[in-house]
């Protein structure tokens, strides 16, 4: 007689570490749920921030999908009694979460229509000639889908990477030492130019819109489109125009007169074709994402609805079709662990834990410069997302109590809220796990990872340094402060 089960694949079983990863967050919860109370704390609170700490451990050690561990956090927070069942799912209600998707399925039009491709080669025609123009040229292309298009992972990994590492091989430089010629110099500096070209506005990734609605709910702080890139404008700029520079300061590549890549990006817009008809629909509803947003302060119209007819707009003229936003994976799970961030997170403000929480710590930091201490937070902010492998993590744990203590410590409000937000961009390019496109460019073989945590320190370190000087600058003449 047969077997019946010998056809079936086997079941895994969970390993020693899967079960550590699920034992040291419950350990967190329990600590902190059960340790003596601080003064001027709330049990309530106390155990909102266990629930909210333990959540956040369980991002890091990962013993389940991100959505799952989401679904877990408004169980034990409503079955405890922290939170009601409407504070729960209040945060899915927030239009932030449906801008975020809706950005999402745009970028999704610039992939599947190739006008992301496009738009690279484009750039490489008209300035790949030498090393550095290929580098600018690459980010200029990386800089432009940043307005409209918040997925990191797509627009650097997906269409940027692949651009830069035909090139490589196009010019013959793969990993190794053929790599000194040309190939080590533009996957560095293609990696590290979208925290940059992220950082320069609110759209130009998924995690700027969490900080943006934790600055309403938490700081009180209604941030626009267009006020976040006036401020962002001069400090990402200067930044962004020195990295090609100093990355090749760094690396010094030996290949640097390249006309044969202008060749190249010619030839792959020639393989391309004429627009195509999907093409000039994206590329319609991203200027009128661009105009619709850039605009919102003048015409009044909410930025969350504006992203939303701009998904109505690519549904109805068929430039995408439904099953294709259905089929968008990251939108989704997006929605899931962003809609219940922002619950956590009001919770955590509800219950009285920030305002403790930034009581202790200002004490701490009593008789200090206001402009001293807002700038030790901000780099201590940035260094500390070694400790995190998302962005979205990092800003859920940390934006909310650095900027309020920076306000508890005479800070303006405004300069704090865009600051903390436009900063949580350059640190994800520290390591290879900190972002979505980090694996895809580490992956490449490029690098060794001491030289490659090494390189990526030296250029974020550039990037704090060049940001804050001329950020200084730049708010004071906006009136920041």
């Amino acid at each position: 007689m047969s077997d019946t089960k010998s056809n079936e694949a086997p079941q895994p079983q969970p390993s020693k570490t899967e079960w550590w990863r699920a034992a040291i967050p419950l350990a967190v919860l329990l600590i902190l749920w059960f340790c003596p109370l601080p003064d001027g704390l709330s049990a309530k609170g106390m155990h909102m921030f266990a629930i909210f700490a333990a959540t956040i451990v369980s991002i890091l050690t990962a013993p389940l999908p991100t959505g799952a561990i989401m679904f877990i956090a408004l169980t034990v927070a409503y079955f405890t009694g922290t939170l009601t069942l409407k504070e729960d799912l209040a945060g899915f209600s927030s239009g932030t979460v449906w801008l975020i998707f809706s950005a999402y399925i745009l970028s999704l039009g610039f992939v599947k229509s190739g006008l992301g491709k496009r738009i690279a080669y484009f750039m490489l025609s008209k300035f790949g000639g030498s090393s550095t123009g290929i580098a600018y040229s690459l980010g200029l292309a990386d800089l432009i889908m940043a307005s409209a298009m918040p997925s990191v992972t797509a627009r650097g990994g997906g269409i940027i990477m692949p651009v830069a590492r035909s090139i490589c091989r196009v010019m013959g430089s793969e990993p190794g030492e053929s790599g000194k010629k040309i190939g080590d110099y533009l996957m560095m500096t293609c990696f590290q130019v979208t925290p940059i070209t992220g950082g320069l506005f609110m759209t130009g990734m998924a995690a700027n819109l969490l900080a943006v609605q934790l600055a309403k709910d938490q700081l009180g702080i209604q941030l626009t489109w267009g006020g976040w890139t006036l401020a962002a404008f001069a400090p990402c700029v200067a930044a962004f125009l020195i990295l090609p520079w100093f990355t090749k300061l760094l690396i010094r590549p030996t290949m640097n007169h390249t006309p044969e890549v202008k060749v190249h990006g010619k030839e792959m817009l020639a393989e391309l074709g004429p627009l195509s008809t999907q093409e000039k629909k994206v590329a319609v509803g991203f200027i009128l994402a661009l105009l619709g947003w850039g605009t919102a302060i003048l015409t009044g119209f909410n930025a969350n609805a504006i992203g939303i007819a701009v998904v109505a707009y690519l549904m109805v003229t068929k430039a995408l079709e439904w099953k294709d936003a259905l089929a968008e994976k990251a939108a989704w799970d997006t929605v899931v662990w962003f809609g219940v961030f922002i619950s956590l997170a009001t919770g955590l403000s509800k219950l009285g834990f920030i305002k403790w929480f930034t009581g202790v710590v200002s004490a701490q930091l009593a008789g200090s410069a206001w402009i001293a201490a807002f700038l030790l937070l901000l780099v201590i902010y940035v260094y500390t997302h070694y400790l995190f492998a998302t962005v979205a993590a990092h800003v859920i744990a940390m934006y909310v109590p650095f900027a309020a203590v920076a306000i508890a410590c005479g800070a303006p409000v405004g300069l704090v809220a865009i600051a903390f937000c436009i900063f949580s961009n350059p640190m994800w390019g520290l390591t290879e796990y900190g972002s979505g496109p980090g694996p895809l460019y580490f992956g490449q073989g490029y690098f060794e990872r001491p030289r490659f945590y090494a390189l990526n320190f030296a250029v974020i370190t550039m990037d704090v340094v060049v940001m804050l000087a001329v950020g200084i600058a730049w708010w004071k003449v906006i009136g920041l402060y």
